[in-house]
């Protein structure tokens, strides 16, 4: 049983992350339906994300000689400049989105068998899980952070997000400075889960096609005994494939080239941020919300990067294992044109499709462990002049 782009649509996989950043006004379209509309929403994320950014850099240069404000304030805003370092890139490159969704729509990403569709799609609903629940912790983080000045009593009458606001605009209008803050962090919450899980899902695809393509490739029979007819459908089964490999490469590295640069920053700020966030853990008590949103938000972290890492080894090593199904297969009854084919197509395949952070860091469980090498590291030092100070 067979399917084709009418039974499984590819670029419905994320419909609900490109509905998300096109309601942001950040995702490109191809019509200028309710542009006015687009426009504002994009305008009123922006000033908005910028004005919480003014206001903790101020903090940062006036309570510079405060470690543990410092420290507060620092976690945060790290986040928020890479955030939107990640939005300005995303969008910068936004239109690349298009290419890669006409990217979806080629026959060769479809026409596979039942069994093939059903692993396609049971491996996109892994990874919406994973996005259900990164997503739901974001919100849970999000809800901490409003709910840390009603609940904590060293917070009372405190803001949400570190920053600087004139104490007479706090007093006066303390509640709509409330509202303007955890609007922002919504805002800062929800498109950069969107565009993380956008991503993962992408890269989800690419690894999910890997798959197929080694078991197409691992299906051949090679076999012709001397049937010109049955040559040439053998010929037209390899080509296929081949056609296959050359237009999944093409996808994941369109999917490098519009997100790496945004990545490279995340994997340098988590190092920042993890290693802050412990830090605060152990110096705020422990039996309190504070805590608590520190906790949620330090497994935010872990999860961002973490994802990241996971997907892109994954595609590295269904890239890397298309060469070993080909000798699954009986390769060996293959006629000689056929064979010459095979070693061409297997010296390509030796080398795996990496996907990067900035072209300078590999997306694999390797670089994970090396960023939490490094944030534990950093966490030591925090400590130790914490501890002397």
């Amino acid at each position: 049983m067979s399917f084709t782009m009418q039974n499984y649509d590819l670029r419905n996989t994320f419909n609900i992350e490109k509905s998300l950043l096109l309601f942001s006004g950040f995702y490109p379209r191809r019509d200028k339906k309710n542009n006015c509309l687009y426009t504002f929403s994009a305008l009123f994320h922006t000033c908005v994300l910028y004005a919480q950014l003014l206001s903790m850099l101020i903090q940062l240069i006036l309570e510079r000689d405060d470690l543990s404000k410092v420290s507060e304030t620092l976690h945060y805003f790290v986040t928020h400049v890479t955030f939107l370092y990640k939005l300005k890139n995303f969008t910068s490159r936004g239109k690349n989105l298009l290419n890669i969704e006409d990217t979806l729509t080629l026959p060769v990403f479809y026409g596979f068998s039942f069994d093939q569709l059903r692993q396609l799609k049971r491996e996109m609903d892994d990874c919406k899980t994973v996005g259900k629940v990164f997503r739901v912790t974001c919100v849970g983080a999000v809800a901490l952070y409003g709910m840390v000045p009603f609940l904590d009593k060293n917070k009372s009458m405190s803001l949400p997000l570190p920053g600087w606001i004139p104490d007479k605009v706090i007093g006066k209008y303390y509640h709509a400075t409330f509202l303007f803050q955890m609007t922002a962090v919504t805002m800062t919450a929800y498109v950069n889960s969107t565009i993380d899980i956008l991503t993962w899902m992408l890269m989800t695809v690419g690894s999910a096609q890997f798959n197929i393509l080694k078991e197409n490739l691992k299906n051949i029979d090679y076999r012709s005994e001397g049937n010109d007819k049955q040559s040439k459908i053998i010929e037209r089964n390899f080509n296929k494939c081949v056609k296959h490999h050359k237009a999944i490469v093409e996808f994941v590295y369109k999917i490098e080239y519009t997100f790496s640069n945004g990545i490279f920053l995340q994997f340098f700020a988590s190092v920042i941020v993890i290693c802050a966030t412990g830090f605060l853990m152990i110096i705020v008590p422990i039996p309190s919300v504070q805590f608590g949103l520190l906790a949620t938000y330090f497994i935010c972290m872990m999860c961002q990067v973490a994802m990241y890492c996971w997907y892109g080894h994954i595609v590295m090593t269904t890239s890397d294992q298309i060469g070993r199904f080909v000798y699954m297969s009986n390769w060996y009854e293959s006629d000689l044109p056929i064979r010459k084919n095979l070693t061409i197509f297997l010296e390509r395949t030796k080398k795996p499709v990496i996907l990067t952070a900035g072209k300078f860091v590999a997306l694999s469980l390797t670089t994970l462990t090396a960023i939490l090498r490094s944030s534990y590291s950093y966490f030591a030092v925090l400590r130790r002049l914490y501890n002397d100070s």
